[in-house]
């Protein structure tokens, strides 16, 4: 089992802090420590993925 250096904690905690200052995409609200979802590179908090009705498209 590899350890973390410390500067691989730097990084991943700087990581972290980023995330946390993004805004979700549906609600416009800071992802903050709620759990979140990434998809090319947006991110969007589970709950407002989960809460989003299916879109259907008429064929």
């Amino acid at each position: 089992m590899k350890t973390m250096t410390a500067f691989e904690k730097q990084l991943q905690i700087e990581k972290k802090n980023r995330i946390a200052k993004t805004h979700c995409k549906i609600c416009k609200n800071l992802i903050g420590n709620k759990p979140y979802v990434v998809f090319e590179e947006r991110y969007f908090h589970a709950i407002c993925l989960n809460s989003k009705p299916n879109i259907k498209i008429n064929s």
